[in-house]
C-alpha cells in the first residue's frame, strides 16, 4: 500500500486526503495546528482558532468550478455541506436585475455555486475527512524538511519534523499553502527547485459578518452569490453564505491610509451605508453584525513551475497554493486548489510509481491548471491599482485603446449586456479560460457599446465622500 505523507489539514490538504484515500493510499496527515476541531457549524466560526490559515475570516466565494467538482467527485461532502446550512445558488436564476434579458441557456447548468463560510466548509471536509477509513491526522507536527533517497536517482522519501523526528513515506504531498517552505527544503539538498514568481496584488481587504434576520434580499443580487462592485478607488461585495449568514468586505490599496480606518467597526458600517448597492444589508431591521472587522494584507500573485530544462524531483508534489496564489478577490483559489489536486490523483491512478515520469506529468498539470489564471490575476491587478492609485491623487489616467478591454469595463458592460454577462460569470467561475474574454471581437464590441450608452447602473461615492464619511465615524 501507498504512504501518502500530506503537509497541512486545509481545504487543499483536506480534498488531498480524500482523493488519496479513495485510489487505496495510506494517508497520512501532518498538521502544525494543534487545535481540535469544533463539533458545531457556529462553533467553527466563533471559537475555531486557526493562526495557520489567515484567510479563514474573509470573505469566500466557492465558485462553479469547484462546485461541480465536489458534486461529481466529492458527493458526500456536497450533500453534508447542503445539510449543514449552505446555499445552493444558481447564477442562470439569479442575474442582475438590470439585464433586460434573462431568457435561460444550456450553459447556464453549470454555472453553480455553494454559499458558504470558510469555516463551515472545511469543517465539513474535515469531518468527511475523520469518517474516511484510510486517513489519519497528527495534529501539532510542524514540518522542517524532506528525505531524500541515500542512493540511485533523487527521490523524495519523507519529511523531518521540528523535532527532527523523520517520518517516511512513498509519496509527499505539499499542502501547506502559501508560506510553503517547499522550494527552501529542496534546495536543502541540491535538488532542482520550481521558478518562483511575484507580484503584489496591491490589495488590503476588511471584511465583517452579519446575519440576516429576514430570508428576503435586502438588496439586488447583481452578482448572483452576492452584491458589489468595482469602482475608481475601492471595491466593496457582499457575499453569501450559510445559515442565513454574509460577509461584506471592501478592498482597498494598502498604502491608502486615509481609509485604513475602515478596521474600525463604526467607520465600516458607515463605508458600507455610503455605498448605495450595500447600504440596505446593513440596516438593523434586516441584519446583525456578528463578527469585529476582520483585515488581510500582504497578498501577493505568486507562481511556483519548473523551467522546461529542470527536472522536478520525484516523491514530492507541491498543490494549490504552495504552487500559485492569486488575489482573493476573484474568489478562484478554492476551485482552482480542487481542480489541481484532483487533477493530480487522476494522474497517480494512471501512474501509480513516484518517478521521473509522475513528477514530469505532475509538473504539466500544475503549468496548465494555474498559469493562466496567474496571469489573469497580475494583469488585472496592475490595471486596477494603477486606476486606484491616480484617483487617490487626484489624477485622471488617459482613455484606453479603443482596442483595449478591461476587466473593469467588461464588469460594467455585463451589467446590461447578457452575453458579456455570461462570457464574464463563466470566466470568473474558473470555466473559461479568461484569455479568451478579452480576444473575443464580439466581447470587445459589446464592451465598447456598453461603455458608450450612459454611467454604470451602480454608483458609489466618490473619493473625496468616502474619506469623509469614514474619518467622520473613525472619530
Amino acid at each position: 500500500m501507498t504512504r501518502t505523507l500530506i503537509i497541512g489539514g486545509s481545504v487543499a490538504g483536506l480534498v488531498a486526503a480524500l482523493a488519496f484515500a479513495d485510489l487505496g493510499h495510506d494517508v497520512t496527515v501532518l498538521e502544525r495546528d494543534a487545535n481540535e476541531a469544533p463539533d458545531t457549524v457556529a462553533l467553527a466560526h466563533s471559537d475555531w482558532q486557526r493562526p495557520t490559515v489567515p484567510q479563514m475570516h474573509q470573505s469566500h466565494a466557492f465558485g462553479s468550478l469547484g462546485t461541480n467538482l465536489l458534486r461529481d467527485r466529492l458527493p458526500a461532502v456536497h450533500q453534508a455541506l447542503v445539510a449543514a446550512g449552505a446555499r445552493e445558488i444558481e447564477l442562470g436564476r439569479a442575474m442582475p436585475p438590470t439585464l433586460a434579458d434573462k431568457t435561460p441557456h444550456p450553459s447556464d447548468a453549470e454555472l453553480r455555486m455553494i454559499g458558504s463560510r470558510r469555516s463551515t466548509f472545511e469543517l465539513i471536509l474535515r469531518q468527511e475527512a475523520l469518517r474516511r477509513p484510510g486517513i489519519s491526522f497528527r495534529r501539532g507536527e510542524t514540518v522542517r524538511g524532506l528525505t531524500v533517497a541515500d542512493r540511485g536517482p533523487a527521490r523524495v522519501t519523507g519529511v523531518v519534523t521540528k523535532d527532527g523526528r523523520s517520518v517516511a513515506a512513498d509519496l509527499v504531498i505539499d499542502a501547506s499553502g502559501r508560506r510553503s517552505q517547499g522550494t527552501e527544503w529542496l534546495r536543502e539538498h541540491g535538488l532542482a527547485e520550481p521558478e518562483q514568481v511575484a507580484q503584489s496584488a496591491d490589495i488590503t481587504y476588511y471584511t465583517r459578518y452579519y446575519r440576516a434576520l429576514s430570508p428576503r434580499p435586502a438588496g439586488p443580487l447583481n452578482r448572483g452569490f452576492g452584491a458589489g462592485g468595482l469602482w475608481d478607488h475601492y471595491t466593496g461585495v457582499m457575499f453569501l453564505g450559510d445559515n442565513d449568514t454574509f460577509t461584506i468586505s471592501f478592498g482597498v490599496l494598502p498604502d491608502d491610509t486615509e481609509l485604513k480606518a475602515l478596521r474600525i467597526e463604526d467607520a465600516f458600517t458607515a463605508a458600507v451605508r455610503a455605498t448605495p448597492l450595500l447600504a440596505p444589508w446593513v440596516s438593523p431591521e434586516v441584519a446583525e453584525p456578528i463578527s469585529p472587522v476582520h483585515a488581510m494584507g500582504g497578498l501577493d500573485n505568486s507562481l511556483r513551475l519548473y523551467g522546461q530544462d529542470a527536472q522536478p524531483v520525484p516523491g514530492f508534489l507541491p498543490v494549490a497554493d504552495a504552487v500559485c496564489t492569486t488575489n482573493p478577490a476573484y474568489g478562484r483559489g478554492v476551485s482552482l486548489a480542487l481542480a489541481h489536486v484532483l487533477g493530480l490523483a487522476d494522474l497517480v491512478r494512471e501512474h501509480p510509481e513516484p518517478d521521473a515520469e509522475q513528477a514530469a506529468l505532475a509538473a504539466g498539470l500544475a503549468g496548465r491548471t494555474f498559469r493562466p489564471w496567474f496571469e489573469d490575476a497580475v494583469r488585472n491587478d496592475a490595471g486596477r491599482a494603477r486606476l486606484w492609485r491616480a484617483t487617490v491623487a487626484g489624477q485622471q489616467l488617459p482613455p484606453l485603446p479603443p482596442d483595449v478591454i478591461t476587466f473593469g469595463t467588461v464588469a460594467e458592460a455585463a451589467a446590461t449586456d447578457e452575453v458579456v454577462w455570461r462570457r464574464l460569470a463563466r470566466t470568473m467561475m474558473s470555466l473559461d479560460n479568461p484569455a479568451g474574454l478579452y480576444e473575443d471581437e464580439e466581447i470587445r464590441l459589446r464592451v465598447k457599446q456598453a461603455g458608450a450608452s450612459g454611467p454604470p447602473p451602480f454608483p458609489a461615492p466618490d473619493r473625496a465622500s468616502l474619506v469623509d464619511v469614514v474619518r467622520r465615524a473613525a472619530g
